[in-house]
């Protein structure tokens, strides 16, 4: 029959074993590509990436989907315009994106129009946006419309509408500038001479779709993340995997192109448990040496 020491010597070896495969489990593709917030508690993940990966060689996620941080909320960045993100719907491929301009002001007066760049993976969303189309600095105006107060200067007026409902004048001969951008279909009600500010605010659904190359398909195909890597002026393409980096998917024939680094956790575990085993060990040997040299009784 086995001693107490010996069941108690095997408990903590399989103890230790199975901390370290559970360790060495935790190593995954989403600890490559981590999740990330600006500080509002806003969670941002993949196919998102960290606008400060860029200084890296290697980032995880889709091309232009890199959001950076402003005033600890997460900001992206499309065709040299500023938006703010204000919810992700990863199982849609949605997410909802307000004006940056008008964040903070009582009156914002917007610059350019809306566009997407080109070959962008985003797409607007035609079913749930409407447009508004703004008219600044008019010197000509039909006087019995309301104009926006609070960007009169001078004799000069602006005017806001949404698109298909503006009125007939020419209206491109007497302002200096138009622009039209989206917001969401739902706040367009509220929208007027001088409630337009709410609807900027509350901003306008965009949505998203894969990347076309082959690549990144079957690297999501076989449960991989795509990722990319800058080799001087050309974007490489490699696969993130449970067991490494491959070149196209995770179920490729081919030789792992990068190990990944060490596993820590699994590492730290196995210190852990090689201590529990090695105290265990010296409990023993102590109480056997005491054993050996106790005095016999008379």
């Amino acid at each position: 029959m086995a001693s107490p020491g010996s069941l108690l010597f095997s408990l903590c070896l399989i103890s230790l074993l199975n901390t370290f495969i559970t360790a060495n489990s935790l190593q995954t593709p989403n600890t490559l590509c981590p999740s990330f917030t600006c500080g509002n508690g806003f969670s941002i993940s993949y196919p998102f990436w960290h606008n400060q990966d860029q200084q890296l060689l290697e980032r995880c996620g889709y091309p232009g989907f890199n959001v950076s941080c402003n005033d600890r909320n997460p900001v992206l960045h499309l065709s040299n315009n500023t938006y703010q993100i204000r919810t992700i719907n990863y199982s849609h491929k949605s997410l909802l994106i307000s004006h940056f301009e008008a964040k903070h002001v009582t009156c914002p007066s917007l610059y350019q129009n809306f566009t997407l760049p080109a070959f962008s993976l985003f797409n607007y969303s035609t079913s749930h946006n409407r447009m508004l189309r703004f008219f600044y600095n008019c010197t000509l105006f039909p006087p019995s419309i309301p104009s926006i107060v609070c960007l009169r200067y001078s004799a000069k007026n602006s005017y806001v509408f949404t698109e298909g409902a503006i009125p007939e004048f020419d209206w491109n001969t007497y302002c200096d500038s138009t622009v039209t951008v989206p917001v969401i279909e739902r706040a367009v009600n509220g929208v007027s001479s001088n409630g337009f500010v709410g609807a900027l605010q509350e901003g306008f659904e965009l949505t998203w779709q894969q990347p076309a190359d082959v690549a990144c398909r079957s690297c999501e195909a076989t449960g991989g993340f795509c990722g990319y890597s800058n080799d001087q002026l050309h974007e490489k393409f490699f696969c993130h995997c449970p067991d490494g980096k491959h070149s196209t998917s995770c179920a490729d024939n081919g030789e792992i192109s990068i190990k990944f680094g060490p596993n820590y956790p699994a590492i730290g575990a196995l210190l852990f448990g090689s201590l529990i085993m090695a105290a265990t060990a010296f409990y023993f040997i102590q109480k056997k040496r005491v054993a050996l040299y106790k005095p016999v009784s008379q």
